[in-house]
This record gives C-alpha cells, sequence and structure tokens, in this order.
C-alpha cells in the first residue's frame, strides 16, 4: 500500500515557511527537528510563545494590526512606546485622568504559550506523542484525523488574553506594569515546561 506519510512528510518539510515571521522561533528549534528527525511525526506549525499586543479591526484574525510581537519576555517601556504609537492621550502617561480616546478599535494584549501541531503517521504514534506531551502540555489533544494522517496540538496552559484599550477607556500605568509582570512569568514557566518537554521527546 502506498505511504502516504512517508511521501508528505519530506514534501511539506521542503515549503516555505509562510509564517508572519518566516522561520521557526529560536526558542522551538531544538523541539522542532526533534520530532521532524523522528518517522512517524513532522511538524505543520509552531510557535515558541509570545506576548504581543493587537488593533482589533474585527473579529477576524485576518484584519487586526500586529502592534508588537515578542518571542521572548517584554518591557514596560516597550508596551508604553508601542501603545503611545496608537492611543492619543494615552492614560499609560496621564495615570488616573478620565480619558475617551479617538482610538476606533480595541488593542488587546496577549500572551501565548508554546504552540506545535503535529502531523502524526497513525493513531498509535498520535498517541504516543500524547502520552510524552501530557507529562509537561496538559491540554493537548487530537485536532485532526483523515485517512492521511493524525494532526496533534501540543499548547502550553500559560496564557493571558485581556483588552487593554478602546474609544472609551484605556488601562493604567499601574495596570500595564502588572500586566507585564505577570506575562513575564509566565513565559519564563513556558520556557522551562520546553526544556522539560524536549527531553521528554529525546526518549519517544
Amino acid at each position: 500500500m502506498f505511504d502516504h506519510f512517508s511521501k508528505e512528510k519530506p514534501d511539506f518539510l521542503m515549503k516555505k515557511d509562510k509564517s508572519r515571521k518566516g522561520c521557526i522561533d529560536k526558542d522551538a528549534v531544538k523541539i522542532v527537528n526533534e520530532i521532524n528527525s523522528k518517522k512517524d511525526f513532522y511538524t505543520t506549525s509552531s510557535c515558541s510563545g509570545r506576548i504581543v499586543l493587537l488593533e482589533m479591526k474585527s473579529k477576524r484574525k485576518d484584519e487586526c494590526s500586529w502592534i508588537l510581537t515578542k518571542h521572548n519576555k517584554v518591557k514596560l517601556n516597550e508596551i508604553k512606546n508601542s501603545l503611545k504609537k496608537y492611543i492619543k492621550n494615552s492614560p499609560i502617561t496621564k495615570i488616573n485622568n478620565k480619558i475617551k480616546n479617538n482610538q476606533k478599535n480595541q488593542i488587546w494584549f496577549k500572551q501565548q504559550p508554546l504552540i506545535l501541531h503535529v502531523a502524526c503517521r497513525n493513531l498509535d504514534a498520535a498517541k504516543r506523542l500524547l502520552d510524552a506531551a501530557r507529562k509537561v502540555f496538559k491540554h493537548s489533544g487530537i485536532i485532526s484525523i483523515n485517512e492521511k494522517k493524525i494532526v496533534v496540538e501540543i499548547i502550553g496552559n500559560e496564557r493571558i488574553e485581556t483588552i487593554i484599550a478602546d474609544k472609551n477607556f484605556a488601562a493604567d500605568e499601574n495596570y500595564i506594569k502588572n500586566l507585564v509582570k505577570y506575562a513575564n512569568d509566565n513565559f519564563e514557566e513556558n520556557k522551562k515546561k520546553s526544556v522539560r518537554f524536549l527531553k521528554i521527546l529525546k526518549s519517544l
């Protein structure tokens, strides 16, 4: 019987990276390479984790503006300087003032964990990967099944997603400062879990 998986794997891995960044995140390279080195798996997408500011023009993901993207910890001044370009009379610099912004769209702060989508040769391979992933990333699961492959999503638990401004309000500096602290703490925990997961993968 023709082995679709063995044919698709090298074809897929040779394709041009179509992500916004255009390459694999530095902190995800070792994990991605380890997965791709195994005959029963290959990654279809990856993100090591990131902290972002987004201007949401609608609920559609493709209708947003990326104000700031970092695949590492972020500094308060980076957030403040990025927001100044989008929010007039920002309370980031005018704490406790009542503000009505000219900002028409919502601004969201998001700290997102590691996420990997992995194609698996069959159900047995998917189960082996999930058993390994769930030792670290409890929310991982199968998101697609067909006759050619099964796709597993490996995803971290630590995340923050919150609106910080729209036309009627904007978060003050103290709130943003604490948001940055918790996001960076989550990011550090995400990195530690990624290191643990890599060790588990090597023995898979």
